[in-house]
């Protein structure tokens, strides 16, 4: 009898966590970067020293990132494929005049603006550069402002977490 609550609670609720990333970029090639740079941020989320991150930081209210992401339910990869949207930017200003960002969102927000052709310009040929920034952005998605920490102690911590193969 128990199998048909299970079985009740999969179709109402869905099948656990997504299996792809949720990515909505215009540029077939863009859209296979974004979601492979995703994929693979997700796997090294899935590395204890890497969720060590949402311990290094704290949202704008002095919380730890790790109590915003508990309060979802959700472990970090699960979060970034779950929650967190990764959409074209290309015509947003911050992509049309700032010549560095690639991708950027606001703290507390769960949409991150790729700013496309940079993203694949910049990452193309760095995979691991691409996973780097998709976790940097999932941090500011649970909160995490800029300034302080800079946009290169974010990263430069993330890289030390994270990095690697």
């Amino acid at each position: 009898m128990a199998w048909w609550v299970a079985v009740v609670l999969v179709v109402a609720f869905g099948q656990g966590p997504r299996q792809t990333p949720r990515v909505q970029v215009a540029d077939s090639e863009g859209q296979r970067l974004v979601k492979a740079a995703v994929l693979g941020a997700k796997q090294r989320l899935e590395r204890p020293e890497c969720q060590r991150l949402l311990t290094d930081f704290q949202d704008t209210d002095g919380r730890l990132l790790l109590e915003r992401l508990e309060a979802t339910s959700l472990t970090a990869p699960d979060y970034l494929f779950d929650r967190v949207w990764f959409v074209d930017g290309a015509g947003t200003p911050i992509c049309q005049r700032d010549e560095r960002t690639a991708a950027f969102t606001a703290p507390g927000h769960q949409v991150v603006r790729i700013c496309t052709a940079r993203f694949g310009k910049s990452f193309e040929q760095q995979l691991v550069a691409a996973e780097i920034i998709v976790i940097h952005e999932m941090l500011h998605t649970l909160g995490l402002s800029e300034n302080p920490p800079s946009t290169r102690e974010i990263t430069e911590q993330v890289r030390r977490r994270c990095g690697g193969s």
